[in-house]
């Protein structure tokens, strides 16, 4: 017995020009189905489910096993469906949806992992808001804590190189002061107002995040490799324990009043058994301000959170650590320096120190915000390399769009057609479950007829 697909009870609208060629019209229409039409077309045209799938818009009077598998149907398609439901009936759709909003505290509530306290679907766009955003935040706090461990490296390989390293609280000003603090405040800015029309990165080895840490890593490892160079070539250096009587000469140029203490052997310390050096003290003021500075860049906020400055703590604690790193910098302070084990400088140096990192914040905010955060540069590199979405519906709205037949307004398919034959969706069943009466049947040349339905 042959089953007429039954186009009488659907309705396929145009939205588009009407004067658009068919071929050209690609997402102009839209598909309404009942339960029952639904029912027929997964049991007996099960090609044309996929096609129907990517431009349905109304699909009403479905019961519960009905509503489950087409949420079903749209993830195989690789869409992340949304379900909302105020009913046990809707409980099973509820569960398989990857986001179930429950709009009532009834039996759909128990199914649901989120609850909506007004019986209506305001709540969704505001959903949509609060889990982009705290995407983007946990991606921000993964990109900062990665930022964080490679300029810590690269200077600890440096210092290491010159058999030196950070002292205890110059560690402890950067663990504690600045990392801790931002790790636990960095996340708290709310959700942009308005939704944006796109949506974030979704995966940790999306180029945009990949080349954000390579970017900065680079930047990072420029500027501290030319200040650890560089401070050796200006003519106050010396390297404190080997050459003690150079460091007395030039005491005279430092702008500081602290005095430095002679031990038995007549060589010059500053804290008996401590390492101290110049590198360290060009090194670790840098470093400082760099953390500071990718903490900003990473809290970008439009399009998916609001602005920076409107997460209070974060950015009093921001201002806080850079104020207190600048301080230290230009500081003529004996027990500041006894206690950060620091060496003081000439002012022009702390100056340079100073403006090569804000440049180095310059460009690396510009490269963050106006090419890597740049939605429509991507698009465009998309395009113009190739580069196109591998997801299922992606796939069918770009066949969907090239076959001047589709939609099909006048004609009848029958389940049973010769030519068209028994309708079988390779992609979702194997050879073991299709039985061979199908198989037969779909071999088995029948009428094929055409007429008008809409």
């Amino acid at each position: 017995m042959a089953l007429p697909l039954p186009w009488e009870e659907e309705t396929c609208v145009y939205t588009g020009n009407s004067s658009t060629p068919r071929g050209e019209r690609g997402s102009c229409y839209h598909f309404a189905m009942s339960g029952k039409s639904y029912q027929v077309i997964f049991e007996h045209f099960t090609s044309l489910l996929p096609k129907i799938l990517v431009n349905g818009t109304v699909f009403a009077r479905m019961s519960p096993g009905q509503k489950s598998s087409l949420i079903e149907e749209f993830q195989k398609l690789n869409y992340y469906v949304g379900m909302c439901g105020d009913g046990a009936n809707d409980c099973g759709a509820l569960k398989v949806a990857h986001a179930g909003i429950s709009l009532s505290e009834q039996e759909a509530s128990v199914a649901s992992p989120f609850t909506s306290k007004t019986a209506n679907i305001k709540c969704v766009p505001h959903l949509i808001r609060e889990g982009r955003a705290a995407l983007v935040s946990s991606f921000g706090v993964f990109k900062y804590l990665t930022m964080y461990g490679i300029i810590q490296f690269i200077s600890a390989l440096l210092l290491y190189w010159q058999l030196q390293l950070f002292g205890n609280y110059q560690y402890l000003v950067q663990d504690v002061a600045i990392t801790l603090m931002v790790c636990l405040t960095m996340s708290s800015t709310h959700a942009y107002p308005k939704l944006a029309p796109y949506r974030p990165a979704g995966q940790l080895l999306s180029p945009p995040l990949l080349l954000s840490i390579f970017l900065n890593s680079c930047f990072s490892c420029i500027v501290q490799i030319s200040a650890f160079l560089y401070v050796k070539q200006q003519p106050w250096y010396c390297e404190v324990y080997q050459y003690s009587e150079c460091f007395l000469a030039n005491q005279s140029n430092f702008s500081t009043t602290m005095s430095l203490e002679r031990n038995w052997t007549g060589n010059a310390t500053l804290i008996p058994g401590s390492i101290l050096s110049f590198e360290t003290t060009t090194l670790w003021p840098i470093t400082t301000i760099n953390y500071i500075a990718v903490a900003f860049i990473f809290s970008k906020g439009k399009p998916f959170r609001k602005p920076i400055y409107t997460n209070y703590i974060f950015s009093l604690l921001l201002l806080a650590a850079l104020g207190l790193t600048i301080f230290i910098l230009f500081s003529d302070f004996q027990v500041i320096y006894r206690g950060m084990e620091l060496i003081p400088t000439v002012t022009s140096w702390r100056v340079l120190i100073l403006v090569v990192t804000l440049t180095q914040f310059c460009v690396t905010f510009f490269v963050e915000d106006a090419i890597l955060q740049n939605h429509e540069l991507w698009l465009l590199i998309k395009r113009e390399f190739g580069f196109y979405s591998k997801s299922q519906y992606r796939t069918w709205q770009k066949k969907l769009a090239e076959d001047s037949t589709w939609p099909p307004t006048n004609r009848t398919d029958y389940s049973g057609d010769g030519k068209n034959g028994f309708y079988i969706n390779r992609g979702y069943e194997s050879h073991e479950q299709i039985p061979e009466r199908k198989l037969k049947l779909g071999s088995q040349p029948t009428e094929q007829h055409f007429w008008t339905r809409l």
